[in-house]
């Protein structure tokens, strides 16, 4: 029984591998390990880190969008936006249909109190989710909803 397990637990093992094998160069970044490393500083709030693997990435691989938006979100966690907005433009200029681009640009713009570049990015993401449920566009919406409402006293 455990051989068995075991045994059909190494050919998905095989079969994953060769599916991923199979990818295209249109996406380098998924054949870098180096985003998962900067996703698990990212998590962990180690944003210098995070910044630091993501450079390596980037001359690996220089149009990768998910390294932008990772390196932004990184800059707007050490709390410089000017540098976070503008890895965000520049991941939307190499895929503006990344989910992850749209939304964290319409949260800075949300930051910002443009509420209307807000609202543009979300109805970007409406299009790109195309009628299906996209947590970007769940949680783009509830911050508008927040910005909305007056401040408390």
């Amino acid at each position: 029984m455990i051989r068995t397990f075991f045994l059909a637990a190494l050919f998905g093992f095989f079969a994953f591998a060769a599916m991923a094998q199979e990818k295209s160069d249109d996406v380098p970044y998924r054949q870098d390990s180096g985003l998962i490393t900067a996703e698990y500083y990212l998590a962990t709030g180690k944003y210098t880190q995070a910044l630091q693997v993501i450079g390596g990435v980037m001359k690996r691989h220089p149009r990768s969008a998910d390294a932008y938006v990772y390196r932004g979100y990184a800059y707007e966690k050490l709390g410089d936006v000017q540098k976070a907005m503008a890895d965000y433009k520049a991941a939307l200029n190499i895929d503006p249909s990344h989910l992850g681009a749209n939304r964290y640009i319409a949260g800075l713009y949300v930051q910002q109190g443009e509420r209307a570049l807000a609202f543009e990015q979300l109805q970007a993401i409406r299009a790109i989710c195309a009628g299906m449920e996209c947590s970007e566009e769940t949680e783009l919406q509830n911050l508008i909803n927040q910005a909305k409402k007056p401040a408390s006293p």
